[in-house]
């Protein structure tokens, strides 16, 4: 199978260690040894969500797993959600809420802008939903969506802030305690630079108080933070996750976020926005624009939309066909339904400054032969 360098909004290239430690040894998922690492992962985990009262679980599974366990967990069918959609992935929690028979309402956006707080606020005074589920990195539209807002009216109408951030947990700042995210779901394979596989998601306080008093909870065993409480709580001491995992992923991750408390989330955001900046200034002076609220842009990833003339789908088949680089595909069309756009991560390596340059240098590539 060919493996091109990949520049796509995840997964990205792992740094070597990473992928040393996932070539180890496989090792138990119980015993002593094991609880004890796992027991100091979970603890270092808050970090990374800015969670000082509350659990972080870590099953196996993509973001969306994590995403799953947040609605299966928390919503019931006599709740009401609203949804903050201004993307692909607000579509997808919309569907996820149909197939479990839970109603919602959404507050749309246009492509590559933000929901305004104000929105939600007179959607929650014309009906109170008890849950707020918003998407904090908008990956397919590069929109950055502030948390403190949100939690901030989720707080106004006593309802929960239920948050997916599979594509910004390790690269930007979320900040549970200040912002009032009360439930936050995560991946290992965006700005964690792991391969896909773990599902990393903080529960805070009050959704753990929400949970206790819900009646009749119907959560399948898998998908319950519950059940993955009682694991570390009644078993912690040899087998504190609920079910099997990857081992040498978890070891992976161990040794990740040494290296984001390291850095420090600020610093590490905004080294992926200097990143994005970097490839931006290259990428527009190639006759390329950025249509994305700039009060709003995501610092790991970017939608570029092509210059007049020019789609996309050859674009991507003159950097992977010719120089063995992946990107990603944008949401914007022509009149013609064609795409116009592509997407480029700048977080993990993607963020390397001979790997950007490289971009650019094939993008001219492109352009000299087709403007």
């Amino acid at each position: 199978m060919n493996k091109p360098m990949l520049m796509i909004p995840g997964p990205v290239d792992p740094p070597d260690e990473v992928l040393r430690r996932c070539g180890m040894p496989v090792f138990a998922h119980y015993g002593s040894d094991f609880a004890e690492f796992y027991t100091a992962l979970v603890e270092k985990a808050r970090y990374l969500f800015g969670m000082s009262d509350g659990s972080v679980q870590i099953p196996t599974g993509s973001g969306t797993t994590a995403v799953n366990m947040m609605l299966t967990s928390l919503c019931a069918p006599d709740d009401t959600v609203l949804v903050l959609n201004n993307g692909g992935f607000g579509d997808y929690a919309e569907r996820n809420l149909r197939c479990l028979g839970i109603p919602y309402t959404s507050v749309k956006a246009e492509h590559g802008t933000a929901i305004e707080p104000e929105s939600v606020r007179e959607q929650m005074l014309r009906r109170r939903h008890e849950f707020i589920y918003v998407t904090h990195n908008e990956s397919s539209t590069a929109v950055l969506t502030p948390l403190a807002p949100m939690g901030e009216i989720a707080r106004e109408f006593d309802a929960l802030l239920l948050v997916d951030a599979v594509s910004s947990v390790g690269g930007v700042v979320i900040d549970m305690d200040g912002s009032g995210a009360d439930v936050v779901a995560g991946a290992s394979q965006k700005c964690l630079e792991l391969p896909p596989g773990l599902a990393p998601v903080a529960v805070g306080a009050r959704a753990w108080d929400y949970m206790r008093a819900m009646p009749d909870r119907r959560v399948p065993y898998v998908l319950d933070f519950m059940m993955w409480e009682w694991s570390m709580q009644a078993r912690g001491d040899w087998h504190p996750g609920l079910t099997t995992g990857p081992t040498t992923m978890l070891y992976a991750l161990d040794w990740m976020i040494d290296r984001v408390r390291e850095e420090g989330l600020k610093r590490r955001e905004e080294r992926f926005r200097a990143a994005g900046l970097r490839l931006k200034q290259g990428i527009e002076a190639l006759g390329f624009t950025v249509i994305t609220d700039p009060r709003y842009a995501s610092p790991v990833v970017t939608e570029f939309v092509l210059p007049e003339g020019m789609l996309a789908e050859d674009l991507h088949t003159h950097y992977l066909q010719e120089h063995n680089v992946m990107v990603g595909h944008g949401g914007r069309t022509n009149a013609d339904g064609e795409s116009i756009s592509i997407r480029v991560a700048h977080f993990g390596r993607a963020a390397e400054d001979a790997r950007i340059d490289l971009l650019i240098e094939i993008t001219r590539e492109f352009v000299d032969r087709h403007g």
